[in-house]
């Protein structure tokens, strides 16, 4: 099958065409690069919809790249949801809503207490509507920090108020003790970006996307997707599909 190349910029600015509510995810096992890709989405919808309140859910105790990004789209990071108001520095363009991590805790305590406070900001744009609402490490937050429920809710009902998801997933097929995230992760949105990946097991999860896409004709692609080295990362093309055509392409780094 041949399929039309992109580069990351060119697709960002000259083809990517988000509407408001409309859901995307970003599948590719770790170290692949979507934590950079899905800033760089939102950076996108924001250019297209400055109407929109981001907020990015953060699960993760650290991330180097988060700070950067935060400080550069005008974000401010809070470790709770409401945010408090913060005197003499200006109205913000969003939020990276990040809780502590307390180490002294057992994990399964440590998670209970991240997970409330994302649920209460995730709640929060889904009621709220207009919004984009960035999950990175969607299998944590969803099977870990107990958010299944709620990523479902805003995958099947968001769209009518305009309240976006985007995800980043490393790992669809779940783990034994934990499950795995909710099957409208994967029919729900409208965009999709897949990494390289030649896991069975994670494949198997391309026939719930539906919508005319035939997962015997992508699963190859995703398979002979070409990695890059830049620096000292290794960053993977991406198949990009856009449900509703179907669309598809490569997208480069």
């Amino acid at each position: 099958m041949s399929l039309l190349e992109l580069d990351r910029q060119d697709w960002l600015e000259n083809y990517l065409d988000v509407e408001s509510g409309e859901h995307g995810i970003i599948v590719e096992p770790t170290g692949g690069g979507k934590t950079w890709m899905l800033w760089q989405i939102l950076a996108a919808v924001i250019r297209q919809h400055p109407e929109l309140r981001p907020v990015v859910l953060m699960p993760k105790a650290t991330d180097p790249s988060t700070a950067q990004w935060a400080r550069g789209l005008n974000l401010r990071e809070t470790p709770v949801w409401p945010p408090e108001p913060k005197l003499f520095r200006g109205k913000p363009a969003g939020y990276v809503l990040w809780p502590p991590h307390r180490m002294d805790l057992p994990p399964e305590k440590r998670r209970e207490l991240v997970g409330a406070v994302l649920r209460d900001g995730l709640d929060d744009q889904y009621k709220r509507g207009n919004s984009i609402t960035i999950v990175d490490d969607a299998h944590s937050a969803a099977t870990m920090m107990g958010l299944n429920s709620y990523i479902e809710e805003l995958l099947v009902n968001g769209r009518a108020g305009g309240a976006s998801v985007w995800m980043g997933l490393q790992k669809p097929s779940g783990t034994v003790n934990s499950g795995g995230i909710t099957s409208f992760a994967y029919s729900s949105p409208t965009h999709y970006l897949f990494g390289k990946d030649t896991e069975a097991r994670n494949l198997k999860r391309l026939s719930e996307i539906g919508g005319g896409i035939d997962p015997a004709k992508i699963e190859p692609i995703i398979r002979s997707l070409r990695l890059y080295r830049i620096g000292k990362h290794t960053v993977s093309q991406k198949l990009y599909i856009d449900k509703r055509g179907p669309y598809m392409a490569l997208i480069g780094p």
